[in-house]
């Protein structure tokens, strides 16, 4: 079963110039995480299931932890913390976009997608 949280929006401090880390930039993530069929689509309780609230939180944690200069290294930060928090999670992908103004061509995002396995 899939799990997902998409287009989670933040403010963050990431980047390699000064004025990333200094002003901040727009991110989005959008989190899929893989789990092993549970009971919870037969059950209808939440404490059968991985809570996509759960999911937010990790992002959000890390998103607002220390400053990372690449968006590369912050996805695999929030997918090393997914991995870490929820042992029953064995495939996740993360996507992590930053709102880029300074880029030549003015592209609305420019990211990175990261797919791990356990």
């Amino acid at each position: 079963m899939k799990i997902f949280v998409k287009q989670l929006e933040f403010v963050g401090r990431h980047g390699v110039y000064d004025e990333e880390r200094r002003d901040g930039r727009q991110f989005q993530v959008d989190l899929e995480v893989v789990v092993e069929e549970d009971s919870s689509t037969r059950s209808d309780d939440l404490e059968e299931t991985l809570d996509y609230r759960a999911l937010a939180e990790v992002v959000t944690e890390v998103a607002d932890g220390p400053s990372r200069y690449l968006v590369e290294k912050l996805a695999g930060d929030i997918l090393e913390a997914v991995f870490d928090r929820h042992q029953e999670v064995c495939e996740a992908t993360v996507c992590v976009r930053k709102h880029a103004p300074d880029v030549v061509g003015k592209p609305r995002w420019v990211g990175v997608e990261l797919r791990r396995t356990r």
